[in-house]
């Protein structure tokens, strides 16, 4: 089985991976040249330290963060860890991280090309394989697996329409004062709420730090998430208590995030990772779906080989990250109304602290159950 891979990030290289492993002759394509950069929070969470084990690749080296930092509008501020299952989570660079995942894809015997661009996609028929041209030539493959990242051209243009709604995110990197503790920290401060400012450290003294916001809050606030982030940093007793009163920042970079998409897979084509729009809503983590999505994809396909069962399986397989995502938006919708008061019960109640804390800011949960947990432990 022949197939294209577009894209080395985590969803695309997850997908050559577990391919190559399981017999197929894969293709990578990346269309910078390698290595590169990538503007992001660069957190793996806990859930998402279990999606890096099922590929073989280890973190155990990283700074492991096994706590969570919660500040709500109100100003409370709550630290709890995680589940047993996942009892760590922590933060590698993009470049690294995504460097890692492609070593391990060519190590199974995929073959990868960077600075490789593809300039057009069509879907394959009952008659037809699915082709890419690159270079100007049509080339044809048994399956095509698209992990373009949040803002590539091709699957619109393949017409699998746009994606939903999108999400804004700004990041830098920052030097601290004083030593920074091992923790994720999420502050969803007044002024930000429902999105949030991040500090995640990657040592003892410098944190990918960041502001996460909805393109309306954004136009509503000026329209420069920049300046907004240099805002939060300067009023933020979060940040000014981690990072110090004024704090320099370098490799300041933006992006969107966009979730959902109501078509995924068509024509032999499937789409994973922030190409298929499955990050989530609310706290806009996206690795760990990415990962997740690549490996649906290539069992789906070394399951079934390629056409319509595999196509059916994968969809099928999409299905918890769509239910998710339902819950993430209602969740991200009622959160100013309901996080103060629960933090307020969580202080003096530990286990619901865990809760909140496990299930919450990664809500690997579905929110039937997150709210049945808050009832137990309330």
């Amino acid at each position: 089985m022949q197939v294209l891979v577009i894209g080395a990030g985590p969803a695309g290289a997850a997908a050559a991976i577990e391919l190559a492993r399981g017999g197929a002759d894969v293709r990578l394509v990346e269309k910078s040249r390698w290595p590169r950069a990538k503007t992001c929070g660069d957190g793996i969470s806990p859930p998402c330290v279990l999606e890096t084990d099922a590929l073989g690749i280890d973190l155990s080296d990283r700074m492991k963060l096994a706590e969570g930092d919660l500040v709500t509008p109100g100003g409370l501020s709550m630290r709890s860890g995680w589940r047993a299952e996942t009892p760590w989570g922590t933060i590698v660079e993009r470049r690294d991280f995504d460097g890692r995942l492609v070593d391990a894809a060519i190590a199974a015997g995929a073959r990868f090309d960077d600075g490789t661009t593809v300039e057009a996609l069509a879907k394959g028929s009952a008659r037809s394989r699915p082709t890419a041209t690159i270079a100007g030539k049509a080339e044809p493959f048994d399956a095509i697996v698209l992990a373009e990242g949040a803002t590539g051209p091709l699957a619109s243009r393949a017409g699998f329409g746009k994606h939903k709604t999108r999400l804004v995110a700004v990041r830098g990197y920052a030097d601290s004062v004083r030593p920074l503790d091992p923790v994720f920290g999420l502050y969803f401060e007044r002024g930000i709420s429902p999105g949030y400012g991040w500090i995640f450290p990657l040592g003892e003294r410098r944190a990918n730090v960041g502001l996460l916001l909805d393109e309306g809050q954004v136009r509503r606030q000026g329209g420069n998430i920049r300046k907004l982030l240099a805002n939060w940093l300067a009023v933020s007793p979060s940040a000014r208590s981690a990072l110090g009163p004024s704090p320099e920042l370098s490799s300041i970079s933006g992006g969107v995030i966009p979730t959902g998409r109501g078509l995924r897979v068509a024509g032999g084509i499937f789409l994973a990772g922030d190409a298929a729009g499955v990050a989530d809503p609310f706290s806009a983590e996206g690795i760990s779906q990415a990962l997740g999505t690549g490996r649906a994809a290539a069992k789906a396909l070394l399951d079934n080989g390629p056409g319509e069962r595999a196509a059916r399986a994968y969809a099928q397989a999409l299905r918890p990250f769509d239910r998710n995502a339902r819950e993430a938006r209602r969740f991200r919708l009622g959160f100013g109304y309901v996080m103060d008061p629960l933090v307020r019960r969580a202080l003096h109640r530990p286990a619901l602290a865990h809760h909140l804390s496990a299930n919450g800011m990664f809500m690997k949960e579905s929110l039937p159950a997150f709210l049945l947990g808050i009832v137990k432990h309330w």
